[in-house]
């Protein structure tokens, strides 16, 4: 993440004994002392302080799949279709131009600033939902929330990097991703739990009030990134909040390397936007900007932001039942996240990262294969008026124009929809957009299953390699603004992804969908094959020089690391 300089590379967490650094150097100058601080209390304070934020993060982006529910209701403020899309974009809006907006203030105000502003931010917009008197007002409070939500996904993977020791960097940097899914898993049962309650969208959405209050008042007691203040020309309070984080440890051989880099980076320094075309910088950003992108286009937020809604095409149909089910599903997001935690730092980013991506190429394929199935088993209808040549339930209320009626006559296929339905059978409890009947479950559960398990090996690796990475690869000079592009580029995937989902299904149906999905988990898979390096245990200075030395570490062995310094890759010798 940070610029190189000729330091030896740590020893490998595995090893018992540090091995002697090299006598030689790729570079000419001379290594300053090897230096590994242990971690302290506080760096484990700070870093569950700074994971409240992707608590958040993943609350309200989770939370909203059972408020929408209550807030189309007539109970709620009666949404049609078009304003429940305006409420999710408007958060996922808001996010995209926080995370934009991030790289600036991390450059100019710092990292606890905008972890502190991103508080401020989620309790503003928290309150304002949760008191919303029109649909306008929730729509500026989702947007409030969308802000903070973008300024934290960018800011706490980069602030937790910046404050760890190398030996357990990506295990620090991966709590964050835990704590998302966690606020994803909590938010799910949460909806369950108030479905039935009046007004309970309203606690729904106020509740990540208390959080963002609790994240707020911890952050004030936190210092700032010691980089950061490094950068800036502020030694003395670099050197006071670097002994903050490490306690009673010696800092000075571990501020002189921070020194040492910044040094680096002025003699070269330059324009960012030059910087940012410079080979080295543009190979670690498409990089990064990819595994950003990746992890959206598979699919993931179409599982969370419509969760229940694909249980109850499963032909799970009863809406409190789908929503318990997508709370069980969102628990296999949220404890598998740790499963990542532990291998991140024993498998390695790369490993971890592809198989992780093989596991979800084939749970998509089995999971559309599932949806498959259930079209042939599905409930044969007759078709009316503008749903004319529909033959089966499945394919009815794949359509957007379209509903399945029971009863006692015949199976309908009607035009309408879940606002105005069309008169007649289906103006009773009968009519739905969601789901159909089965009277074969075998297809129903293959689907969970397969959900379960796509979660399971999406959370291991895909979940949070992308964002431990991307703390990693950037030169120091261009590190904030070019996370802030790479966390641009997953806010607008996410978008991408999650407002085309229903239009895909209505052209594909949900197997070709899921299908689809699994065509570009494929291409993502054999493109990181070639082009992820191994960058476990390796000081963030010293993962330049991946990129700078034009060195392809598609392989990168077990040796390479093991002996704190890079040794070989592909057979070729680099230091």
């Amino acid at each position: 993440m940070t610029e190189t300089n000729s330091t030896p590379l740590p020893a490998s967490p595995q090893q018992s004994e540090p091995s002697p650094p090299p006598s030689t150097s790729c570079d000419d100058a001379t290594n300053p002392t090897d230096y590994k601080p242990a971690p302290s209390p506080v760096l484990y304070l700070l870093t569950l302080c700074a994971s409240i934020g992707g608590f958040l993060f993943g609350y309200d982006t989770g939370v909203i799949s059972g408020a929408l529910v209550l807030l189309q209701s007539p109970q709620g403020f009666a949404l049609s279709d078009l304003q429940s899309e305006a409420v999710v974009a408007s958060a996922v809006g808001g996010a995209i131009a926080g995370a934009a907006l991030s790289g600036i203030g991390n450059d100019k105000f710092g990292r606890r600033q905008v972890i502190l502003a991103s508080s401020a931010l989620f309790t503003v917009g928290a309150g304002l939902m949760a008191v919303a008197g029109s649909f306008l007002e929730l729509i500026a409070g989702r947007l409030i929330v969308g802000v903070g939500i973008g300024c934290a996904s960018t800011t706490i993977p980069l602030y937790i990097a910046e404050a760890s020791p190398p030996q357990i960097r990506g295990r620090l940097v991966s709590l964050n991703s835990a704590l998302i899914t966690g606020g994803q898993f909590f938010a799910s049962v949460l909806d369950a739990l108030l479905a039935d309650t009046e007004g309970g969208w309203r606690y729904m959405l106020g509740l990540a009030v208390i959080p963002a209050i609790v994240q707020f008042a911890g952050f004030l007691a936190l210092p700032e990134s010691p980089r950061h203040l490094a950068s800036k020309g502020r030694e003395d309070e670099a050197r006071a909040a670097l002994r903050k984080i490490r306690g009673d440890q010696e800092i000075d051989a571990e501020l002189e390397h921070i020194k040492a880099e910044l040094q680096g980076s002025k003699l070269e320094e330059s324009n960012v936007w030059e910087e940012l075309r410079s080979p080295p910088v543009v190979r670690a950003l498409s990089l990064g900007c990819f595994l950003q992108c990746l992890q959206q286009l598979c699919g993931i937020n179409t599982v969370m932001y419509y969760g229940a809604t694909i249980i109850q095409m499963a032909g799970f149909t009863d809406p409190t039942t789908a929503i318990w089910l997508s709370a069980l599903v969102s628990f296999s997001n949220f404890i598998f996240t740790f499963v990542g935690i532990y291998l991140v730092e024993r498998a390695g980013r790369r490993l971890l990262t592809l198989g992780s991506l093989a596991g979800v190429f084939l749970t998509l394929v089995a999971l559309g294969g599932s949806f498959f199935v259930a079209e042939i088993e599905s409930v044969e209808v007759k078709g009316t008026g503008a749903c004319a040549g529909i033959s089966t339930c499945f394919d009815c209320v794949a359509s957007a124009a379209c509903g399945y009626c029971s009863s006692m006559e015949a199976n309908l296929c009607m035009p309408g929809d879940a606002a105005s339905p069309s008169l007649g059978f289906c103006t009773s409890p009968e009519w739905t957009f969601d789901s159909c009947p089965n009277d074969s479950n075998g297809a129903s559960w293959a689907i969970l299953v397969a959900l379960f398990t796509y979660l399971a090996f999406f959370a291991s690796g895909m979940g949070c390699m992308p964002w431990t990475i991307n703390a990693e690869i950037y030169p120091l000079r261009v590190r904030s603004f070019a996370l802030s592009v790479s966390t641009s580029v997953n806010w607008v995937s996410n978008l991408l992804v999650s407002f085309t989902f229903l239009s895909t299904i209505n052209a594909l149906a949900p197997y070709g969908a899921f299908w689809l999905y699994a065509v570009i988990a494929l291409f993502g898979l054999a493109y990181l094959w070639r082009e992820l390096p191994e960058t476990k245990g390796l000081e963030l200075e010293d993962i330049q020089r991946i990129f700078a030395d034009r060195v392809k570490y598609s392989a990168l062995s077990d040796k390479s690391t093991k002996n704190g310094h890079i040794q070989e890759a592909k057979g070729i010798s680099v230091c």
